[in-house]
């Protein structure tokens, strides 16, 4: 079908909006995301001029042009494309456009059914550096009870890359296409909660429903829309970021961050911005599973593994109702072996299904209880600069450091993922006597010390490089070294012990072995204490010993107070305490 319009002329309609100089308006910069006068679109598609990437002002004619005056209003017409720029484009110049045939667009708001919005944060994943700072992205919920059948909104780099180093590459650098997607909750839930074990927290947000309508309309178009994707700070969170000012624009979001956009620190700037109304926790089976190991003896935890690898059949055992937590348990193994690829679907139904009939006979339980973890709002913010003092054994210099990301094994994990650590350029610096000299230079420091229990036996490993200065030589070299071992404890208290190459350039180049042991205590009242002792065994040189002891109190999101105490042996013998504070912003 095709339509008429010209009740009002295009040209009046194009100087009307050229003298409320609606091109210049912040709603404007929002639908074209341009945060100045450029748009970060890297998709023709998503303009309707030639030059519109570069200028608003005739984007915006165009746009009025094609809206009054294309006779093509079906579903793949401009007309149909853009409901957002439509919807306020008619409220700004109060006119209509008149009608369209949109039934995509309409039948996709009829499916959607769009009455709230909850923005979704998964925890970081225990084994993946890719994963380590978590992920958001936003959910549209639906008049019915269950969320699961809500509509995910992500944005995600377009890449089938598995090689680590190149997929880190053309992160940082942009090297690959980021799109916007649309899938079904329960989706998102099983590959994040379920397949990554990863925890979810849900923000409700507290937007209306015209509010809720701008957002969708906005999304519509930005279906199949292509730009660059960069790892830290065109990424997933930054373009939630205006997916919500879209819908709510007195909110400024994305005037929190500079130089880049890091997950968690999304989530609290909704909270400051005022959009969160109530949050939600949904553990990972990961969790579930830790939380039954404290729950059952350790006979019980032994029966539940049985039953889960089909050792032993419900049907050939007596239980009884203090065996609900076992079977409940076994089922839940026996669920995460199957996501897992650890059984084929035929075995893990059946296996599921006979638990599962032989708890539901054991009738109603108590709830399993799931210690409550802390929220990712209150963690501590991503940047810190730290100022303390040094007493060495020759210097006692003034030490400053800067570190743009994120989180070390020292610090605070207060909604953190415990034993995970990952650093970006970590730089310390010292100043004595008007001379001022660089102590330490941190390019990438990762490390995931995850504890084995009863149903996991993950791996931990941790690797650094960068230059530090050495132990009684004060030269600075270039060390690597990339480690790998296990760790034992819980929530509180763990220690590891690793198995750690270390390759070293500079001054003293030479290639050794380490052997590293520690662990960590968290004290309550964010106080906690980290231990690291070990030796490298070098080809050509004597081999180094080293130890540490650090302690700090958190008192909150922007700082903490901190001392260290640090020895090393190789040919020389030194020791080094600091002592100072941490501000984070």
């Amino acid at each position: 079908m095709s339509f008429l319009v010209y009740a009002t002329p295009t040209d009046e309609l194009i100087a009307q909006a050229n003298s409320l100089k609606l091109s210049e308006t912040r709603y404007w910069h929002l639908l074209t995301h341009s945060p100045k006068n450029e748009s970060e679109i890297d998709d023709n598609a998503f303009f309707m001029a030639q030059d519109g990437k570069h200028n608003l002002a005739s984007e915006l004619d165009a746009t009025i042009h094609h809206f009054n005056e294309d006779t093509n209003r079906s579903d793949e017409s401009l007309f149909c494309r853009f409901p957002a720029r439509r919807a306020w484009l008619e409220h700004e110049l109060k006119v209509s456009f008149g009608q369209g045939d949109c039934h995509a667009y309409d039948a996709l708001v009829a499916k959607m059914d769009p009455q709230k919005v909850t923005l979704v944060f998964p925890t970081a994943h225990i084994n993946s550096p890719a994963s380590m700072f978590g992920h958001t992205f936003l959910r549209i919920d639906s008049s019915m009870e269950s969320k699961l059948m809500s509509y995910a909104i992500n944005y995600a780099a377009q890449t089938d890359e598995t090689n680590g180093v190149t997929f880190a590459y053309k992160g940082l650098f942009g090297g690959y296409l980021g799109f916007y997607s649309m899938l079904p909750y329960y989706e998102k839930l099983k590959e994040y909660r379920d397949s990554e074990s990863r925890d979810v927290w849900e923000y409700d947000l507290n937007l209306t429903h015209d509010e809720v309508m701008a957002m969708v309309r906005h999304i519509w178009e930005l279906q199949r829309i292509n730009s660059w994707y960069f790892f830290f700070d065109e990424n997933c969170s930054y373009h939630m970021l205006w997916l919500a000012e879209i819908a709510r624009p007195s909110v400024r979001l994305r005037d929190h961050f500079t130089y880049h956009v890091i997950p968690p620190e999304t989530v609290r700037v909704f909270e400051e911005e005022g959009l969160v109304d109530t949050k939600h926790f949904r553990p990972s089976k990961r969790t579930k599973l830790l939380a039954y190991e404290q729950q059952l003896a350790p006979a019980s935890i032994q029966a539940a593994k049985a039953l889960a690898s089909g050792d032993i059949k419900p049907q050939e055992k007596a239980f009884g109702s203090e065996d609900r937590y076992t079977l409940e348990a076994a089922a839940e193994l026996v669920e995460y072996d199957y996501i897992e690829a650890k059984l084929t679907k035929e075995v893990y139904a059946k296996r599921y299904h006979e638990l599962l009939t032989k708890r539901a006979s054991l009738g109603q339980g108590e709830v399993l209880p799931i210690a409550p973890k802390s929220n990712p709002d209150t963690a501590h913010h991503a940047a810190r600069i730290s100022v303390a003092q040094g007493w060495f054994e020759q210097r006692s210099p003034l030490l400053i450091g800067w570190r743009p990301a994120f989180h070390d094994l020292s610090e605070d994990d207060t909604g953190h993922l415990g034993g995970a650590q990952i650093e970006f350029l970590d730089v310390q610096a010292g100043m004595e006597h008007h001379t001022l000299s660089l102590e330490k230079l941190t390019v990438l420091s990762l490390a995931s010390i995850a504890p084995v229990s009863h149903f996991f036996k993950p791996f931990s490993w941790r690797m650094k490089s960068g230059w530090d200065r050495d132990y009684g030589s004060d030269r600075l070299s270039f060390v690597t070294r990339v480690g790998a071992g296990a760790a034992v404890g819980d929530g509180r208290v763990f220690g590891y012990f690793l198995s750690e190459p270390e390759v070293r350039l500079g001054f003293n180049t030479d290639i050794g072995i380490g052997l590293s042991m520690g662990g960590s205590v968290k004290w309550g009242n964010r106080m906690k204490t980290l231990v690291d002792v070990g030796e490298v065994f070098y080809l050509d040189a004597s081999s180094r010993v080293h130890g540490s002891i650090s302690h700090l109190w958190q008192w909150g999101p922007s700082g903490n107070v901190f001392g260290r105490w640090d020895a090393a042996s190789q040919e020389k013998h030194e020791r080094r305490i600091s002592a100072g504070i941490n501000l984070y912003f």
